[in-house]
């Protein structure tokens, strides 16, 4: 009847939920409860991405060739955060575009991994037209991609640290009620910012404890257009400073105070 259907998402633990949490420990256990901080979590890690995923997805009948679904899981994984290429994806795993099509609808319908639109609201620059696909867990990844430990200041720590800050930002958006939309911005030419909330608030994440100029290039870029009102980088500096063209750099420990806060939510005024 209606009015008595809610529906309620439970996501990996948070940094909220996570006593004297530790960045460098998430980014390669990840959130899942029975995982985070176990002694034995590479291992733990192995068997549910290895036994438990993949059973899931038979046991639903979800496909019938299980060995190619998890080939290309894998694929994805690799892949985490990236533009989602079917034709790219498809030859890599040997099998037709349409099947690779399918194969990330079994991953969104079974909440196991979800895809960030791209933002085309620029004028300026034109945008790219793909999607990109992240998984719901950081050490999921870590996991299906063999490399179970990040080291800080390696491009997989910074592809992490953005997955990392993502997913807080879709938990808290859920928690919080906060009514916002996601998406991504990227030009033709390589021009990208990380996350976008509506036409508000523009974030671009890097693991660097020194930002610089080159750091702000998305941002700037975008903010030439004039679409948002606040342009953010979140990185692992010591303390919050604005930019001289007014973008704000912040530390990561602040972006996850201002986000849980519901700082960052939709005004329903």
């Amino acid at each position: 009847m209606a009015g008595r259907a809610w529906v309620s998402h439970l996501y990996p633990l948070t940094s909220q939920e996570i006593p004297e949490f530790n960045l460098n420990t998430y980014l390669s256990s990840g959130g899942l409860p029975h995982i985070h901080r176990s002694d034995y979590a590479t291992d733990e890690l192995e068997n549910y991405c290895a036994t438990y995923l993949l059973e899931e997805i038979k046991a639903e009948a979800l496909t019938r060739n299980v060995p190619a679904f998890a080939e290309s899981m894998r694929l994805f994984a690799h892949s985490n955060g990236h533009e989602i290429s079917f034709q790219s994806f498809a030859g890599d795993c040997g099998v037709s575009a349409q099947t690779i099509k399918n194969y990330i609808e079994i991953l969104e319908d079974t909440l196991l991994a979800f895809s960030l639109p791209v933002f085309r609201g620029t004028r300026k620059r034109k945008a790219t037209s793909r999607s990109k696909l992240y998984f719901f867990d950081c050490g999921v990844v870590r996991s299906l991609t063999r490399s179970f430990q990040v080291a800080e200041g390696s491009p997989a720590f910074g592809d992490a640290f953005k997955h990392f800050c993502i997913l807080e930002a879709r938990a808290a958006n859920s928690y919080l009620k906060m009514r916002r939309e996601f998406s991504f911005w990227r030009t033709h030419n390589g021009y990208e910012v990380d996350l976008l909330f509506d036409r508000d608030f523009a974030f671009e994440f890097k693991a660097t404890q020194k930002p610089s100029k080159k750091h702000l290039k998305g941002l700037r870029a975008l903010k030439e257009e004039g679409v948002f009102q606040k342009y953010i980088l979140v990185c692992q500096c010591d303390a919050p400073r604005l930019s001289e063209d007014g973008i704000e750099i912040i530390p990561w420990q602040s972006y996850l105070k201002r986000l849980w806060s519901g700082e960052f939510a939709l005004s329903l005024i």
